[in-house]
């Protein structure tokens, strides 16, 4: 399959389709919820196994997770650093169950979309583009928004539609 990288052209794409994803959504409402996880997470596994993420990085480009005071310490660790040193060069704020991360992007990402943290990254990141928890029909507004970040998600979400609608 040939795929879009232009993160700008899948955003277009799939702005141009939202009204369309909107319906699409209250229709899978009243869908039987197992079978959409099980359609989902088989497409997921499909994409995940074709794409190359590494030729898009938007998740990390776009998205900043929070980190628990655990994987701070376990990443300040991986850089021999000190947790103060590290919340002073890296965080922006505490939250209730965590800290933000300072920037616009994830500042462990390289150049060529690689994670310098890969192996000890956040949960948020490593379950990324979350097609494999199950109760898809209960994470319907967050599958429609993670269309617009990442490619994976957009391509799910057609042949989801392709699949159901016909």
């Amino acid at each position: 399959m040939n795929f879009e990288y232009d993160i700008k052209k899948i955003l277009r794409l799939a702005e141009e389709k939202e009204s369309e994803n909107r319906e699409f959504l209250i229709f899978l409402q009243n869908y039987d919820h197992k079978k959409v996880d099980k359609i989902v997470h088989r497409l997921g596994k499909k994409y995940l196994r074709e794409y190359d993420c590494l030729k898009c990085g938007n998740c990390c480009h776009s998205l900043i997770p929070s980190l628990s005071h655990a994987k701070i310490l376990a990443i300040s660790h991986e850089f021999n650093i000190s947790v103060e040193k590290f919340k002073k060069k890296y965080i922006e704020k505490e939250i209730p169950g965590g800290y933000v991360l300072k920037g616009d992007s994830c500042p462990f990402m390289q150049e060529d979309n690689k994670c310098t943290i890969y192996q000890i990254r956040p949960e948020a990141c490593s379950s990324f583009p979350h097609l494999y928890k199950d109760n898809i029909n209960h994470r319907l507004i967050e599958l429609l928004d993670n269309s617009l970040i990442c490619p994976i998600v957009y391509y799910v979400l057609e042949e989801l539609k392709e699949e159901l609608l016909n």
